[in-house]
């Protein structure tokens, strides 16, 4: 007689703990779980992780490209010391992990002590460049003499580049 209490009473608990259990369940969520929805979420391989890295990377390309630049005079002579043109040297490294870019474009301006644009040039430079790897581009396009002068400061950024 004790044991059948016994045994009545822990499966009159268990009944009931099986029964709290399926009410909160089913408070969160009244659709009934079937085991075929649940999707197991599996880790991404390493080559899964490089695309994922590279198709980041190449989306935003102007992201990953920095540099320097500068100018100097170019001069019709030696004597008269008269400016007809600008030398630049561009110098652009490639912060990305895995993409190497190519086909880069940059925008130049030249800006007087006033703030006016004097002139303003776009380039493009038709090279690659590696990961974590850096590139110098040097180019010359005609001024004046007086447009060289009113130089005051410039401004130029990376507006594109193409992924590999």
């Amino acid at each position: 007689m004790k044991k059948t209490r016994t045994l009545l009473i822990g499966l009159s608990t268990l009944l009931f703990l099986t029964n709290c259990q399926t009410n909160s369940s089913n408070e969160q969520s009244t659709a009934p779980i079937n085991s075929a929805d649940m999707e197991v979420v599996k880790p991404l391989t390493e080559q899964e992780l490089k695309e994922q890295l590279l198709q980041k990377e190449c989306s935003n390309s102007t992201k990953y490209l920095d540099g320097t630049l500068k100018y100097e005079p170019k001069y019709k002579n030696a004597l008269s010391l008269k400016v007809k043109g600008l030398k630049i040297v561009c110098k652009i490294t490639n912060k990305a992990t895995l993409a190497t870019f190519k086909d880069i474009g940059a925008h130049i301006e030249f800006i007087s002590k006033t703030g006016a644009k004097i002139f303003e040039r776009d380039i493009d430079i038709y090279e690659f460049i590696a990961p974590n790897g850096s590139l110098t581009y040097n180019s010359e396009f005609e001024i004046t003499n007086q447009q060289y002068k009113d130089i005051f400061k410039f401004n130029w950024r990376i507006t594109k580049a193409t992924c590999k």
